[in-house]
């Protein structure tokens, strides 16, 4: 007789073994597919396809597959919306009033925006420095009208404000697109609305523009007793009666932050409109000799009277007030003839400069073109620790200097002053004492045992150099743009007129091509005619 217990025993193993293997097997699957969920699935295809070649989902396809570079691209877009952003707001004003001003509490600051006044921000930085009491602090900052002035001044070091408009005033204006944020605009609002936002925090603020150059430091001379004047602004020696919004001083009272205050929301509403200046505005808001129209007085009345104790002032006159075109070259240049450049323009103890020398005023664009092409390929490899002095073009800078011949603003855009010098800078009596050696160029010599400037030979100079990297000959391209002829005794040479020596279409290729405007193209709108750094 079979033993039951035995046949039991005997089946029941086989039966365990697959419930065992089922088991196993389900709690896998949920691992697994548990697994899978939490990770990007971007990761289950890396194995075929890197970051870069990954395939695109179908079109029409909910994908969330995200590759890791585009997180880490939205990911610098959100952080450098948030980094302007905190350049603009209460905290980092009053972080800066806090570093910068002085123990009075008394700050300077001037305005910074465009493709013009944003170049020089570093020179007025440095220039402050020269007439400040304090070595080590030049009680001032820079307020930026535009991101690419924030930019600048980040790369310069220098300490920045942003003044903007906020996304929800922007959403409540009705002229939306007439108020594209013109240069006008941009320039009173940074005025009124910074000076507002400076007292209200309780600090005073100098604000100068940046083509008012300081010989002393005017914080020095304001009119006693400082505390009886809410307002002491520039006026224009007779010329005319309004007040010259160009300089003036704003002490922290309750009757000054009322008022700008008001100016700064004045302005919000009706400088876009209706293309304001913003001199004669408060010219007007300070009831002295302009009037506004009484329509925009009803539409924005004062909760209360403001009665604000101001007067104008010359500052001992120890200042010069620069009527430019935008650009602000005449007051670097007569900052420059005074001898008050900054330590960066002229040099340290032992500065470097290199240049060449050139008298020829008929010299091709093209020629031109390669020779400043050349010293610029020198002074990214060869020559990294010299600045570049550009060559004149010209017998007599006095009748045609570099400024009539080329677009030095789109110049600098691309190399900036800091490494650049103009050639009028060989003839400052400050320059005259550094010392200057003439040699042949020689490309394997690193020329580190010569201070002063390097005096190249014109035609020791190579023109066939390679660029460092490709982007370095879009750059040439771009900046290299010449008024031919020259616009001698008129305006400066800026980009685009109809004579120009590098037209619009420097962007396209011509060889070959037999229809205009490649039919036409010549030495004189032709940046490169000749070309023999492109070896074949």
């Amino acid at each position: 007789m079979l033993n039951l217990r035995k046949i039991t025993r005997f089946t029941s193993r086989p039966h365990f073994t697959v419930v065992f293997f089922i088991i196993i097997f389900i709690l896998g699957f949920i691992s697994f597919h548990s697994y899978q969920k939490n990770q990007n699935p971007a990761s289950f295809i890396s194995p075929y396809f890197s970051d870069e070649t990954l395939p695109p989902p179908p079109p029409g396809a909910n994908s969330k597959i995200e590759t890791s570079n585009t997180k880490e691209i939205e990911e610098q877009s959100t952080s450098n919306k948030q980094a302007f952003h905190r350049y603009a707001t209460d905290k980092h004003l009053l972080s800066l009033l806090r570093k910068q001003a002085n123990s009075r509490g008394q700050v300077i600051i001037t305005i910074i925006g465009g493709d013009s006044y944003s170049l020089f921000g570093w020179d007025w930085y440095e220039r402050m420095f020269e007439v400040s009491n304090d070595t080590n602090n030049c009680h001032c900052f820079v307020v930026a009208m535009d991101e690419i002035a924030v930019i600048l001044a980040l790369q310069q070091g220098i300490p920045v404000y942003y003044s903007t408009f906020s996304f929800e005033k922007q959403m409540k204006w009705i002229n939306t697109i007439e108020a594209r944020q013109h240069s006008l605009y941009r320039v009173g609002h940074a005025k009124f609305d910074t000076s507002a936002r400076i007292v209200k925090l309780g600090y005073s603020v100098v604000l100068s523009e940046l083509d008012v150059f300081w010989k002393q430091n005017l914080l020095d001379y304001l009119k006693p007793p400082i505390d009886t004047y809410d307002l002491q602004i520039s006026h224009h020696y007779g010329a005319h009666p309004r007040v010259n919004i160009g300089l003036f001083y704003v002490r922290s009272s309750n009757l000054s932050i009322a008022f700008f205050s008001y100016a700064a929301e004045f302005w919000i509403r009706f400088g876009k409109g209706g293309y304001l200046s913003d001199q004669r505005a408060l010219d007007a808001l300070l009831n002295n000799y302009d009037q506004l129209e009484k329509t925009y007085l009803r539409a924005l009345k004062p909760t209360s009277s403001i009665t604000l104790n101001w007067t104008t002032h010359d500052f001992g006159n120890h200042f010069s007030h620069f009527m430019t075109d935008g650009s602000a070259f005449v007051l670097f240049d007569q900052a420059a003839k005074l001898g008050r450049r900054s330590k960066k323009f002229h040099g340290e103890i032992k500065p470097k400069f290199f240049t060449v020398i050139v008298a020829d005023g008929n010299m091709s664009i093209s020629r031109r073109n390669l020779l400043v092409r050349a010293l610029l390929i020198l002074q990214h490899t060869q020559l990294q620790n010299r600045t570049l002095i550009l060559p004149a073009f010209s017998s007599n800078l006095t009748i045609i200097p570099i400024r009539n011949q080329m677009d030095i603003k789109k110049f600098l855009i691309y190399w900036t002053e800091e490494r650049i010098r103009l050639p009028e800078f060989l003839y400052l009596d400050k320059t005259r004492t550094i010392a200057s050696t003439t040699v042949a160029y020689a490309p394997k010599k690193t020329y580190e045992d010569i201070d002063g400037i390097l005096n190249f030979e014109l035609n020791s100079i190579p023109l066939d150099l390679s660029v460092p990297y490709p982007q370095f000959e879009v750059h040439v391209r771009d900046s290299l743009l010449w008024c031919s002829p020259p616009t001698v005794g008129g305006p400066w040479c800026f980009h685009h007129p109809r004579d120009y020596g590098a037209t619009m279409e420097i962007l396209f290729s011509c060889r070959g091509d037999p229809y205009p405007p490649c039919a036409n193209k010549t030495e004189k709108n032709e940046q490169f005619l000749e070309r023999p750094y492109e070896k074949s």
